[in-house]
């Protein structure tokens, strides 16, 4: 009988069952940004998930970015800089350094972003099964200073599977979002003419989906320098306003006929819907044809907007603001 006791261990001593955290993987690219690029690297290195590593793609800076990061690296074992001869440009840049990753999942990252300390828990925690998670974010400008904005006050918030709809109207920014390794091989390459960070989630739409949190979690800062217009305020009484708004609008019309061209053409669930979109979209960019758009909008609805109430509400706004960009473009050409 006390054989038998002293083969089983004893509560007290047996060790609790450890469980590693996934590896993150934040994939930082980097192009002369030594202004902001410390309190970045500050604001990751400062994570609450702890299991990372920092991939810096610097794309042939000709400022202090490289030398601020090799000092930090001296200093931390977790950053890994990689450096590119000549320059690639942002997708390409993202491109390379996903590539160089080892984590399960994958961050991307701008160089002059801050984030809170608790974004990567929180949206590990939040991804589940899905493909993709991304949160919110503050606007602030070239100081940090608040500008009173959020990326979510700005635009609806698209979660779920399916969701054509984001070839119009990405909601996900690369500085927000975390995905799965895995998602690669279906999104790569990025397409000509479209932003990586809105075709990874239009790739993940097409696979387990997307995750939204409703959190602000990066300070997102809007300075003369940035890559993108997201986040800015529209233009004022400029006198080249209208020539601006046009330039916009056909830089939108471009964006959207690639991202619907090149999901026509990838083995995707949504291949049917994106080839009848692209069809519509071109035959009212080039013949006028605005039935068209209407007609594909309100049939392939389910596959822009899934099977909600406000399906037809939304294809028929969506039907609309197409063809005010077309009408727009057209005014100054």
């Amino acid at each position: 009988m006390n054989a038998f006791r002293r083969s089983w261990p004893h509560p007290s001593r047996s060790s609790p069952t450890h469980v590693p955290s996934p590896l993150v993987s934040v994939a930082l690219c980097t192009c002369n940004g030594e202004a902001y690029i410390d309190a970045q690297r500050a604001s990751v290195l400062a994570q609450t998930h702890r299991e990372l590593e920092l991939v810096v793609v610097d794309d042939a800076s000709n400022d202090r970015t490289v030398e601020i990061v090799e000092e930090a690296a001296r200093r931390d074992h977790r950053i890994q800089l990689h450096r590119n001869p000549q320059r690639l440009g942002v997708n390409a840049n993202f491109a390379r350094a996903f590539s160089l990753c080892r984590g399960d999942f994958i961050a991307p990252c701008d160089q002059d972003d801050v984030w809170s300390g608790r974004k990567l828990e929180t949206l590990m925690a939040a991804i589940g099964d899905a493909d993709l998670a991304y949160c919110d974010s503050a606007v602030v400008d070239s100081t940090g200073r608040p500008t009173g904005s959020t990326l979510g006050g700005q635009r609806r918030m698209v979660r779920g599977r399916g969701n054509v709809a984001l070839a119009f109207e990405n909601s996900v920014s690369g500085h927000a979002l975390l995905f799965r390794n895995t998602l690669l091989p279906q999104a790569l390459p990025f397409p000509e003419g479209v932003w990586y960070d809105g075709w990874l989630a239009f790739a993940a739409s097409q696979r387990a989906g997307l995750v939204y949190v409703d959190e602000v979690m990066v300070d997102f800062r809007r300075h003369a320098d940035a890559q993108t217009r997201i986040g800015h305020a529209p233009g004022g009484g400029a006198p080249d306003r209208h020539q601006r708004r046009a330039r916009e609008a056909r830089q939108w019309l471009s964006t959207c006929a690639a991202a619907l061209d090149a999901a026509a053409a990838r083995p995707w669930p949504c291949r049917e819907a994106a080839n009848a979109l692209s069809q519509a979209f071109d035959d009212a960019r080039t013949r006028g044809r605005s039935t068209a758009v209407w007609q594909a909008v309100l049939r392939h609805r389910k596959a822009l907007y899934g099977d909600g109430p406000l399906a037809a509400l939304r294809a028929l706004r969506l039907g609309g603001r197409i063809l005010s960009r077309i009408r727009r473009a057209r005014s100054q050409a």
